[in-house]
């Protein structure tokens, strides 16, 4: 899959795609072989040999991975703040390390359909840790452009863990890869949790280094991203594709996924729940810094809005394969909706109309519904675009670099402009303007329950 070059004509499917919008995935019948490219075992009986160990491999480099990304960015926007002195250049960081897991997303996933996928995955984690390295030096002369270089290499490390649920998915059965994906999701919770609430401690690390305090936790991020890389070098083990795939424009792949109904809700679904995560998240931790929260109580916030974010994902996993990922799309746009209206209540409230004590409660609510309506939505969107990768002629490799770049940038376009949305709109505007970005995956939504009544939401078969 490249930028540029001739376009070649993409096949048909070889099969029906088997995951539709508005149910479970189809499977064969007992005895009967899986389509080709489905993968032909689950993750229980039947399964590959190694299969199990492989998403144990992939789960201890997401949890380790989870404490060195959730840890950095989590103190990002107030590093940024601390170094410029202005909340206006707050969201830079986080803005730099989602565009930097977007920029990574193509040419991990070409590096995978070519060389496998440990190869690729230690490159991002290593990458993200070399960032978390000039991040740190961010802090001790700083300067801001260096925290954003930083951030920007830091997102390979958030590229790899998006990775990782794909790769999770390797060889399985249509019918397990939503399970799967989201144990490697839920495996980012245990560090993601713990990451935040290093902000104080690594505070007092950087007061004894003479660094502005904000860049200690930066010393932890590097240490557990190069940890990571350590884990999928030593435990992941997998062969070289036999062929490497052919070449193939970016555009090709994103028009061939959006003329199915499956990678239509999937690339929206993606790009609208990541961007309002983002837009939302990234300036939580300025606003209730700058109305007196302390950074213990900000950790223990982003703490629970990450558990929102991985601990229920096997639980939205086991009903995407059983229900239909559809309706879990559905159910993480009602969640998110609501989460907003708890964030924007907080801004509200501390926009002088009630106690700060009482928009912290608001806050946390809100927050932790986001992550809940983001871990649904993205979980499921993740398993339409999983299940319709493994049943083309294309690389499954490209259909999932391109789904994670369109991701990577919805939110790094949020996150670019939630510092400005929150300097002229304040928290409340923000978290507005969050809950109206979900008007296209709705209005999709809708869309698709009344094509269901018409009785044709299947469509045409996709070339993808």
């Amino acid at each position: 899959m490249t930028g540029s070059g001739p376009a070649e004509d993409p096949p048909a499917l070889a099969v029906p795609v088997p995951a539709t919008v508005d149910g479970p995935v189809a499977v064969p019948r007992a005895g009967e072989p899986a389509p080709e490219g489905s993968g032909d075992a689950g993750i229980g009986h039947g399964a590959p040999p190694g299969s199990k160990g492989r998403v144990a491999v992939l789960g201890s480099a997401q949890l380790v991975a989870g404490i060195g990304v959730a840890s950095a960015v989590s103190v990002g926007g107030l590093l940024a703040e601390a170094i410029s002195g202005t909340a206006a250049y707050a969201g830079l960081p986080q803005t730099g390390s989602v565009l930097g897991a977007a920029l990574m997303a193509v040419p991990l996933a070409r590096l995978a359909g070519r060389a496998g996928r440990r190869p690729a995955l230690a490159l991002g984690f290593a990458l993200a840790a070399v960032g978390a390295g000039v991040a740190l030096t961010s802090a001790a002369v700083e300067s801001l452009v260096l925290l954003v270089l930083g951030c920007l290499l830091v997102g390979a490390g958030m590229a790899a863990g998006l990775q990782a649920r794909f790769a999770a998915t390797d060889g399985v059965a249509d019918r397990h890869r939503g399970v799967v994906l989201s144990i490697v999701v839920w495996a980012s919770s245990i560090g993601a949790i713990l990451g935040p609430n290093l902000i104080e401690p690594g505070a007092a690390l950087g007061t004894r280094l003479g660094i502005l305090p904000l860049g200690g936790p930066w010393i932890f991020a590097c240490v557990a991203l190069l940890i990571a890389a350590g884990v999928v070098l030593v435990g992941l083990r997998g062969t070289r594709p036999a062929t490497p795939p052919a070449k193939r424009r970016i555009l090709d792949t994103v028009r061939a996924t959006w003329a199915h109904p499956s990678g239509r809700l999937g690339l929206v679904a993606m790009a609208t729940g990541h961007a309002v995560m983002v837009g939302v998240m990234a300036m939580s931790s300025v606003h209730l810094h700058g109305h007196g929260s302390s950074l213990r109580f900000i950790g223990l916030v982003i703490s629970a809005h990450v558990a929102g974010m991985y601990l229920l994902a096997p639980v939205f996993g086991w009903l995407a394969d059983r229900r239909g990922a559809g309706w879990v799309v559905g159910l993480g746009a009602v969640t998110l909706l609501v989460g907003c209206a708890g964030t924007a209540a907080s801004g509200w409230v501390d926009a002088g109309h009630g106690s700060h004590r009482t928009a912290e409660a608001l806050a946390t609510a809100g927050l932790v519904l986001i992550g809940l309506g983001w871990s649904a939505v993205t979980v499921a969107a993740a398993t339409l675009i999983a299940v319709l990768s493994h049943h083309g002629r294309a690389a499954p490799t490209d259909v999932q670099g391109v789904a994670d770049l369109t991701m990577g940038l919805a939110g790094a376009t949020a996150g670019i402009l939630s510092g400005v949305a929150l300097a002229g709109l304040g928290y409340a505007g923000l978290s507005a303007a969050g809950a109206i970005l979900l008007l296209p995956l709705v209005a999709l939504l809708a869309s698709g329950r009344r094509a269901r009544r018409r009785g044709d939401a299947a469509g045409e078969p996709a070339k993808v």
